[in-house]
């Protein structure tokens, strides 16, 4: 069957194989009178959406405006926020909320908002546009001392403590270690 196919068509058995089995092809060569005619089949909705569009324009122009009211929080935080203070938030007229829009933003669900808003949130990440300047390290600029001297005296020694035993004296700590050559601090 797919060699019969191939030789009807002209076209390669792994186009051919595509074809036949359903998979998504992006582009069809077909070769006619001579001249080679490209050909994009058309992108049919998924089996899975069968519905119409709940959400209109209006509503997602409104939840833009109110995305950057709450200082542009995520999906989840702004579908709670958006149904607690809806009340406070459709009266303003910046806004421009009617009731059955009210109703339509409260009902929507954070994984609809994210999918929404992805576009938007895509365009204010700062990847890639970062400003530091290459060139010399800020370590080569700090002056660190690699040596200290050893001076005897009392005023010259110094407490270090160790962390691990947060101010408690134990077995395994017996208390700060006393380092001469440093004054205490």
């Amino acid at each position: 069957m797919l060699d019969e196919f191939t030789r009807l068509t002209g076209y390669h058995r792994k186009l051919a194989v595509r074809l036949l089995s359903g998979k998504p092809v992006r582009e069809i060569l077909i070769y006619g009178s001579g001249e080679a005619v490209k050909l994009t089949p058309e992108r049919k909705r998924p089996a899975n959406r069968k519905g119409k569009r709940v959400y209109t324009d209006e509503a997602i122009a409104a939840l833009r405006l109110i995305r950057a009211f709450f200082r542009y929080k995520c999906g989840k935080i702004l579908a709670s926020l958006m149904r607690q203070q809806m009340g406070y938030i459709a009266p303003w007229p910046a806004f421009h909320i009617t009731e059955a829009l009210a109703k339509q933003l409260v009902r929507i669900s954070p994984a609809t908002i994210a999918r929404y808003l992805k576009k938007d949130k895509a365009a204010l990440r700062l990847k890639g546009k970062s400003l530091t300047k290459p060139g010399d390290s800020l370590k080569s600029r700090i002056p660190i001392r690699t040596f200290f001297l050893h001076r005897r005296g009392a005023e010259n020694t110094r407490f270090l403590a160790d962390t691990r035993h947060r101010g408690r004296h134990t077995p395994h700590h017996p208390g700060p270690v006393v380092l001469p050559g440093r004054s205490r601090q």
